[in-house]
């Protein structure tokens, strides 16, 4: 079966075709970079693509592609990407090309952080982090001894930073009128890899982000912690977060933080791949047959494994270990 990986150089892009193919999908590599390593490295099953925000020219160069390579189903790992096929599904099927992303409410609510942030306010089984108003900000003073500031939207912690001073938020807010600014966290950071049919329970694999390298874990760990894994799945049920996910969040020494939801798989999805469920397996087996169903064996006897995962910069090295240790999960549906 052939496909097309889009946005293969970044992390998660990345991780999806590598798996993909280790599966033994023939992968057709595509990017918006000429520069991607991963496209330079596989110059006979690579596309180079324009920018999501091209519009009509991206959708022709992706179904020209696909029709070329000979592929029928599209796997979109940018959020760029994601938020346009998400308004564009009739025409991707015209062109005859399967994709699997939400719905374009719960794609707009996810991307952007002060609509998640709100809503997520509205039901009291989820904690946001606390967030400063306008009118905290109106005096020459910090609302705190540190804030967290970030914009409302894009990935990778672009252009997010802790604020220890007045001078230093205003010229931040000076670039990002309406960014946020946010408590800052000081417990354990987490990752989970989720994936969603609309129906039943989500698969969820979480992991302890150990190390960032530009808002990009480099270095994981999966780890079981029922609590937290059942607040995601009500969490995505509650979004209706269809198809691969990533939500993100702090264990903070009071509970439970969630900071936001990706519509694609995180960048450390590998170690969920190796370490648990297959997410990715699955995710690719759905998206390729149009089955949204997810077998019956996946809720019986789970079992865990904890994994590491590091990775060096250019994503070229992916590698797992795996822990003795096995638990064996009692998943319902």
């Amino acid at each position: 079966m052939r496909i097309v990986v889009t946005g293969t150089g970044g992390a998660s892009g990345y991780a999806v075709a590598l798996q993909a193919e280790q599966l033994g999908y023939e992968v057709l590599w595509a990017d918006a970079d000429p520069l991607c390593p991963a496209l330079l490295s596989r110059s006979h099953r690579a596309q180079l693509l324009p920018l999501a925000s091209e519009g009509d020219a991206y959708l022709e160069a992706l179904a020209k592609a696909a029709k070329s390579y000979g592929a029928h189903c599209v796997s979109f790992n940018t959020d760029a990407e994601v938020r346009y096929a998400a308004g564009k599904v009739d025409a991707l099927s015209d062109l005859g090309l399967t994709q699997w992303i939400p719905s374009p409410e719960t794609v707009r609510i996810c991307s952007d952080k002060a609509e998640f942030a709100s809503r997520l306010s509205r039901d009291s089984r989820f904690r946001t982090p606390r967030s400063f108003s306008p009118d905290d900000l109106q005096s020459d003073l910090l609302p705190a001894a540190r804030v967290f500031v970030k914009t409302r939207s894009g990935s990778g912690g672009a252009d997010s930073m802790v604020c220890s001073s007045r001078p230093e938020l205003d010229a931040w807010l000076a670039r990002n009128p309406d960014g946020l600014v946010q408590e800052v966290l000081t417990g354990q950071e987490f990752s989970a890899d989720c994936l969603y049919t609309g129906s039943g329970s989500p698969l969820v694999v979480v992991r302890r982000r150990l190390r960032t390298r530009s808002g990009m874990s480099t270095v994981t760990e999966t780890f079981h912690e029922p609590e937290l894994e059942q607040l995601i799945r009500e969490l995505l049920q509650e979004l209706r977060v269809i198809g691969p996910s990533c939500v993100q969040g702090f264990l903070q020494p009071d509970g439970i933080v969630l900071t936001e939801v990706n519509v694609r798989f995180g960048g450390g999805c590998a170690a969920a791949f190796w370490g648990t469920t297959h997410l990715v397996e699955q995710y690719l087996a759905l998206l390729v047959t149009g089955e949204r169903t997810l077998p019956e064996e996946l809720y019986e006897n789970r079992v865990f494994t904890k994994t590491m995962l590091v990775r060096v910069p250019g994503y070229e090295t992916l590698r797992a270990r795996p822990e003795a240790e096995r638990i064996t999960l009692a998943v319902g549906k």
